[in-house]
């Protein structure tokens, strides 16, 4: 998966979650994240992607901007060209 189709997927977890329009300057918790959304967030993306995603990488990037970005370190999650 590229970087481009993660973010667009992981976009459509949080509107979903969150329901909200999401875009970089998002703020988790200030768009009403709360732990329980975080972990649902969290256990969607990696049951669509078939990711490990820790929801440590939410709560340590809570702007949505922030925690795309954070994807690309984790291991397995972003295929790099």
């Amino acid at each position: 998966m590229t970087g481009d189709d993660l973010r667009s997927a992981v976009r459509t977890v949080w509107e979903e979650v969150l329901d909200t329009v999401v875009d970089d300057d998002t703020e988790f918790f200030d768009a009403g994240g709360t732990s329980f959304a975080a972990l649902r967030i969290i256990a969607t993306i990696n049951g669509r992607q078939g990711t490990s995603i820790s929801v440590k990488v939410l709560f340590d990037n809570s702007r949505f901007g922030d925690f795309t970005a954070a994807l690309g370190h984790e291991p397995g999650v972003v295929q790099r060209a």
